[in-house]
């Protein structure tokens, strides 16, 4: 008797005491067929390729399933850990259940040390963490998946102990996938969250949401990787804010995929037609404004990088900021396309309908809209009140029918009901409900669907609202001080970009042509 056939019949007096005889006889039936099947090719002990080859012959859904059952039993019983043509294993392990994992972190002090504890364990201590998220069924879901898949990854190692580096070298594995096209970017992306999760309750003992920030590699040679790195921590001595150090990772990493160097040593053989093809290569990649802000950065860089000896010749003298002429004149929507929006707004959600009347018939900035807590309406008054976040200065405004009318349809209707204890009206629609940090893509993806094109520039913010709403005022000749008491303003000098929206004020101030050419003095004149 080989391997296989031992395994067969444990499986068999298994199945007998489980399953009612008439259904116990059609298991062995196909149990007899395996182990036929494997005599015929030559098969004596459970393998991959046997059941490969065993599942090949399904040709319906029915006898799919009965064959893929059967494979599933031999493989428990055997531990081979196969897997299913579509990449799945036919048994899954099981991840330790809650009440066992309180158990196993009785006696365990945080930070967790590498190896002390089964990583399921700390799974089922993320997934009770992050229950106060009060996460949706299906993100929740994709949590555990993510999760799972990591278990499996660790199980398939034969060790499910938790480690640091183990972890990360599941994020990189997701990373090398979602690169080389066989992950899809969100399915990286909750991986590498999920994973970050799990590091924090292992470093805590518990989980705050946060946006964690992605480790981006500006290419996969480690030489350049760690010169990178190098610089990042050559900026954080400066004490800069997260945002700065953003830019200029940015700046860093699209200015050596400009150079085409492959490795550090590169550098020590730069030509100045690098630098050339590296401006070539950031210009056709940014618009003019942006090339106003990376290009500096660059060039810092460029000395930085020749100080610290990797560069022969100091080329930041190569880099020029481009000069070009700012544009004063704000953008508005014409009356025609703030119809469009109103329109575009009917199928839109109602948080948006809300957020977007806030700022085109009141004018609120967009943090003041984010920010807008829920005692600064007054409804029996109808009148909204708040400190502005930009000045500080209070702002009284009338809480016109459409606009009131709009919050109170949020507020019944959409707004999650998980969210009643957050004191800010708009909320984000998936958990953890807290308040907005911008509504500027709620207001460009409204403008993209509208098919809005602004005034004198392109520009999709919530500001175009706010100074859309200027321009009709201005039209209608609305007084200045109305105006400017609207709009929040504090100083008359905060109007001026705005009045040059005034346009036939505008054109009344050049001269007249007719004057040119005209001669006011005698000749002889004297006027020194």
């Amino acid at each position: 008797m080989n391997e296989l056939q031992k395994v067969v019949n444990a499986v068999l007096e298994q199945q007998k005491l489980l399953l009612a005889p008439s259904t116990y006889d059609v298991r062995r039936c196909y149990l007899e067929q395996l182990s036929d099947h494997a005599e015929k090719t030559g098969f004596t002990k459970p393998c991959q390729e046997l059941y490969d080859s065993y599942v090949s012959r399904a040709d319906t859904p029915d006898l799919r399933f009965q064959l893929f059952h059967t494979v599933r039993l031999v493989d428990k019983e055997a531990g081979t850990r196969a897997f299913m043509p579509e990449g799945n294993l036919y048994n899954e392990p099981e991840i330790p259940s809650s009440y066992e994992a309180e158990s196993a972190f009785q006696t365990v002090a945080f930070p967790i040390i590498d190896g002390s504890v089964d990583i399921g364990h700390l799974i089922r201590r993320a997934e009770n963490e992050m229950e106060y998220l009060q996460l949706s069924a299906s993100t929740g879901g994709q949590y555990m998946k993510a999760w799972r898949e990591l278990y499996i990854s660790l199980y398939l190692g034969g060790d499910t102990a938790f480690t640091r580096d183990r972890c990360r070298s599941f994020i990189k594995d997701a990373n090398k996938k979602h690169q080389d096209g066989n992950l899809h970017e969100w399915k990286r992306k909750i991986r590498r969250r999920a994973t970050c999760v799990l590091l924090e309750v292992a470093d805590t003992g518990c989980f705050g949401w946060k946006l964690f920030r992605s480790r981006k590699v500006c290419c996969h040679e480690e030489t350049l990787e760690q010169l990178r790195q190098q610089y990042l921590a050559f900026l954080r001595t400066q004490n800069l804010e997260n945002n700065t150090l953003d830019l200029c990772d940015y700046a860093f990493r699209n200015m050596i995929e400009g150079l085409g160097v492959n490795t550090v040593h590169d550098l020590l053989t730069l030509k100045p037609a690098q630098i050339q093809g590296m401006l070539v290569f950031l210009s056709e990649k940014l618009n003019l404004n942006s090339r106003g802000t990376i290009f500096p950065i660059v060039r810092r860089i460029l000395s930085y990088l020749f100080y610290a000896g990797f560069m022969p010749t100091d080329f930041s003298g190569m880099i020029l900021t481009p000069a070009y002429q700012r544009m004063h004149l704000r953008p508005y929507i014409t009356a025609s396309d703030e119809a469009k929006l109103y329109k575009a707004m009917k199928e839109a959600p109602m948080r948006t309908k809300a957020m977007m009347r806030l700022a085109l018939r009141l004018g609120l900035r967009d943090i003041d809209i984010c920010n807008l807590r829920f005692n600064q309406i007054d409804w029996k008054k109808d009148r909204i009140v708040l400190e502005q976040e930009k000045t500080g200065v209070m702002l009284c405004l009338p809480l016109l029918e459409d606009v009131g009318n709009s919050i109170m349809d949020y507020i019944m209707n959409e707004r999650p009901e998980a969210a009643r204890a957050c004191p800010y009206v708009f909320v984000r629609t998936q958990a953890p409900y807290k308040k907005l940090a911008s509504m500027y893509m709620v207001c460009s993806r409204l403008f993209s669907q509208a098919g809005i094109k602004t005034v004198n520039r392109d520009s999709q913010g919530v500001h175009v609202c706010r100074y859309t709403l200027t321009h009709k005022l201005l039209l209608k000749k609305v007084p200045h001080q109305v105006i400017t008491d609207t709009l929040g303003h504090i100083s008359r000098e905060s109007d001026k970009p705005y009045l040059s929206m005034e346009e036939q004020m505008l054109r009344e101030c050049p001269l007249d042509f007719s004057l040119i050419g005209q001669k006011y003095w005698e000749e002889g004149e004297s006027h020194g």
